[in-house]
């Protein structure tokens, strides 16, 4: 069954190139096609869709007859576009899933955290390099990733392995920069960042791949005058660029405490660690919300704030108003039981105020324990189960959404004629009762699966880095 025309971009031939035959296809803007080809050509440095529709229409492409066509059959599952994780944390992959008891508070996590992380370079590549694989696993081909700084310092080290890894992204470098510690963290971003847009600037292709940007840790780590100067030096970062920040927001009760009163576990933790000024309190403990605080600085520049479990009606206009785009973590705020203290979470809200909300996955460390993938179609997953969440929508969550978060063309994860960012087949457990297969009823069939993602191709150079799987078994 047709759902759509063909979509058809006209080219010669070229040597790399791979034919997919499905059961069906589906993207976030509702186009479907059932039964669905694929025509792409991997010889570029990103994949480029030739033609996409029906077997018989794909077939009519004059690519389709080239005798160094490779065909891959995947009759019982449906395609999907390589997904977003708009917000994770690689470096930590190798501390692994670890429990948590949500009632000693966030604090004692993250001193959990601060024992267990890699602090070397060389083991924090690692980690990065073992998350890409598991990322991969997962079907993602894009990612926001907080490379964070053990000890406080500005570590571009997790940066220089995700932008070697083929995928499409943006690190976001981590700092601290408040009371005793501010001056000394803006002392170091002065010094830093001329020689590491330097570095991004000789990294840059013409293309999109893996940026770097600034994440100013949260509100409760960060003053907003250290905010501003992230954002005068993500612009440089940017080298002409899109400019884009990260932060945390509105994450946890002892966030609020601390911005609404200046009290709390935050202020003893930085009171423990010989941060606390009495000057903070120029700048917290103003009755504020963590969103209101941020407000003035979230309207300078282009923002994506992780998670929001704290979200007022008053929190989500300003959301909206000043553009920013939320990476909702939907298993991470579960692991906190973030629920018991904000109810649950206002992303669906959010969407319908006109706020952006894609999905991310946090760190390994709040997945579940043997988790074999870091993918955030677990997380559509979760909330279509748990909440009923329209399919298209979270497909949207996990796809276009997050492209727009990470300043990546939205194009890039669509089935339309042009470079496309990965394609993703998911086996469907019952192909026969998919039902009426439009694009609802094939995206239902995806997330009622239990099956993992197969990422056919992905990334920049997927042609060279073997990213396409089964090639060598599917030869026409």
């Amino acid at each position: 069954m047709n759902l759509s025309p063909i979509r058809t971009h006209h080219h010669s031939p070229f040597p790399a190139l791979i034919r997919i035959d499905a059961l069906g296809a589906v993207d976030a803007t509702g186009w479907a096609c059932s039964p669905c080809s694929v025509l792409v050509d991997l010889s570029a440095d990103v994949g480029t869709v030739l033609a996409v529709g029906t077997p018989e229409q794909v077939a009519a492409h004059p690519a389709a007859k080239s005798p160094e066509l490779v065909c891959l059959r995947r009759d019982r599952a449906v395609l999907i576009p390589g997904l977003v994780n708009a917000h994770t944390h690689l470096d930590l992959t190798s501390v692994g899933p670890q429990p948590h008891d949500p009632s000693r508070g966030f604090v004692d996590w993250v001193e959990m955290v601060r024992r267990s992380r890699p602090q070397e370079e060389a083991d924090i590549a690692l980690a990065v390099r073992r998350g890409i694989e598991l990322s991969l696993a997962g079907g993602v081909v894009a990612i926001g990733d907080i490379a964070g700084a053990p000890g406080g310092r500005l570590n571009p080290a997790a940066w220089r392995a995700a932008r070697d890894s083929g995928l499409f992204g943006i690190s976001f470098l981590e700092f601290f920069a408040i009371g005793h510690g501010e001056q000394r963290a803006l002392d170091m971003l002065d010094r830093m960042i001329p020689e590491l847009a330097i570095e991004a600037r000789a990294c840059r292709d013409g293309g999109p791949g893996f940026e770097v940007g600034l994440q100013p840790h949260a509100p409760n780590t960060v003053a907003r005058s250290a905010y501003r100067r992230a954002i005068e030096h993500t612009e440089t970062l940017a080298g002409g660029g899109q400019p884009i920040l990260s932060t945390h927001l509105a994450e946890t009760s002892e966030e609020r405490q601390f911005v609404a009163h200046g009290t709390g576990p935050q202020r003893e933790m930085l009171e423990r660690f010989g941060l606390w000024s009495e000057a903070i309190l120029n700048d917290v403990g103003q009755s504020n919300h963590p969103v209101e605080h941020l407000s003035e600085v979230l309207a300078q520049a282009r923002f994506l704030v992780a998670h929001v479990n704290d979200a007022s009606d008053a929190a989500i206009q300003t959301l909206a108003r000043t553009r920013t785009c939320v990476a909702y973590c939907p298993r991470a705020s579960a692991y906190f039981a973030a629920e018991r203290s904000f109810g649950p979470h206002r992303y669906r809200d959010m969407l319908r105020a006109g706020v952006p909300v894609a999905l991310g996955t946090d760190s390994i460390i709040n997945l579940p324990a043997g988790s074999e993938r870091i993918s955030t179609l677990d997380e559509m997953r979760m909330l279509f189960e748990r909440d009923g969440l329209d399919p298209l929508t979270a497909l949207a969550m996990g796809t276009t959404h997050g492209a727009v978060a990470l300043g990546l063309a939205p194009e890039l994860f669509q089935f339309i004629s042009g470079p496309m960012a990965g394609i993703l087949a998911i086996e469907v457990e019952s192909p026969d009762s998919v039902g009426c297969p439009d694009a609802t009823g094939l995206m239902q069939s995806v997330l009622r699966s239990r099956q993992r993602p197969e990422l056919l191709f992905g990334g920049k150079k997927c042609g060279e880095t073997g990213i396409a799987r089964s090639v060598g078994t599917n030869r026409a």
